[in-house]
């Protein structure tokens, strides 16, 4: 990268993300090239080094577990930057465990460009809201804990070898393999369902997925919903039929390209139909349909977004994101792709599905902009089950779930 495209792409991560992201995006690519990977005295890629630092090896010592206090947990993650939704649950339930009387430490893994935990505790009090525990940084900083939760596939095999944790957890947002073409990070990510941890999931498609494919100990707990802030805002005057699609095409797993061809298909049966972009920049990409780039938004706006929408596209090839229940909490008819992983949140009556083929999933698209009875009855229905949804509900599950593991060692 030259110096004029590197001060280019510095700019754009420090205009839309803030400085201390740039300069840390800067950091790893001096550190570790553009591959990601770190580099060895020879300037090559050093996969052995890489690798290692995932696999691990046994650490802490071996004390009496029985004399470690039973409300402390420890969560190991992998390092975290701006906008993670991953992260941005860890931190919500390490909260809320906090709310409920659990001492909490949180270690950050290799690589990270962080100086002292000090300024990794700024960095997520900026980036998501304070967070309400110890904070350390590498597998030095494991300690002794009643349960110790990997998070992240490069966090499980340290988390497996740990000595000192009574009870080894795995908090599993989404099934990782499913990231990689089949390659040396895809069997490193699945063999980690093998370890032996004990997992609480996020959506009950995961929790039978491993526990039926992998045999794993596992219980569910569901999204939440922040109703204070995602709500129906007032409806503007528009002239088209507004789509919003979820865009995230440097995720594969988003399915993007598939999406994109069936809304092409859209408006061409449909002049009237304007597709919002909303979740990565698109202005590389050829769309000779009419459309608006939103981008990557500011929280404070996805609200008016979704209530401003006829319809939203929402795909995803692994795990459900937030964004079906928060867009039903505000009103919008969400549609989403015909899959196990995609089915296990609304039902047939608050959600469409399509199939994952753009002619048949234009075709359904089409039927609901013909069907405003239906759009408005689905989304009635999601909004109700958005309202009922809670963060407070879900967290009193998580203690239920890791109570029921803990002292049972059986499925929840």
């Amino acid at each position: 990268m030259n110096i004029r495209s590197a001060a280019g792409k510095f700019a754009r991560i420090a205009k839309q993300h803030g400085i201390r992201s740039a300069v840390l995006a800067t950091h790893r690519r001096l550190v570790h090239g553009s591959s990601g990977l770190p580099l060895g005295a020879s300037g090559k890629i050093d996969f052995i080094t890489h690798y290692d630092r995932i696999l691990g090896q046994e650490h802490g010592q071996a004390i009496d577990l029985s004399e470690i206090e039973d409300n402390i947990v420890q969560w190991v993650i992998p390092n975290f930057g701006f906008g993670s939704g991953g992260h941005l649950n860890i931190f919500r339930f390490i909260n809320m465990l906090a709310d409920r009387g659990f001492k909490q430490r949180l270690v950050i893994l290799p690589p990270y460009g962080w100086v002292n935990p000090d300024a990794a505790r700024a960095a997520i009090k900026e980036w998501y809201f304070p967070v309400k525990a110890e904070i350390a940084l590498g597998v030095e900083g494991f300690q002794p804990a009643a349960v110790t939760f990997a998070t992240g596939w490069q966090t499980a095999y340290w988390v497996s070898k740990h000595r000192a944790s009574r009870d080894k957890f795995y908090f599993v947002q989404d099934f990782e393999p499913y990231f990689f073409p089949v390659s040396s990070e895809y069997a490193m990510s699945e063999n980690t369902y093998k370890l032996g941890l004990k997992a609480i999931t996020a959506g009950s498609w995961l929790s039978e997925k491993l526990s039926s494919e992998y045999g794993m100990k596992c219980g569910a707990v569901s999204f939440g919903v922040e109703n204070d802030f995602y709500y129906p805002r007032p409806a503007k005057d528009r002239q088209t039929f507004n789509i919003l699609f979820y865009s995230r095409h440097v995720t594969p797993r988003r399915f993007f390209e598939i999406g994109l061809a069936a809304l092409s298909r859209v408006c061409a049966a449909n002049p009237n139909v304007c597709v919002h972009f909303v979740g990565g920049d698109v202005s590389g990409v050829d769309i000779p349909f009419p459309h608006v780039n939103c981008g990557e938004q500011k929280l404070e706006a996805l609200p008016d977004m979704y209530s401003q929408s006829d319809l939203a596209l929402v795909l995803s090839g692994t795990n459900l994101s937030l964004l079906p229940l928060e867009i039903a909490a505000c009103g919008c008819p969400v549609i989403m792709n015909d899959s196990l992983s995609a089915r296990w949140l609304l039902p047939e009556d608050a959600a469409s599905y399509a199939p994952i083929e753009p002619d048949l999933m234009a075709k359904e698209i089409l039927r609901l902009i013909d069907n405003p009875d239906i759009r408005e009855r689905k989304a009635e229905r999601a909004r109700e089950i958005a309202v009922a949804s809670s963060w407070e509900a879900e967290g009193d599950r998580f203690v239920e779930l890791l109570d029921q593991l803990r002292t049972k060692g059986g499925s929840a």
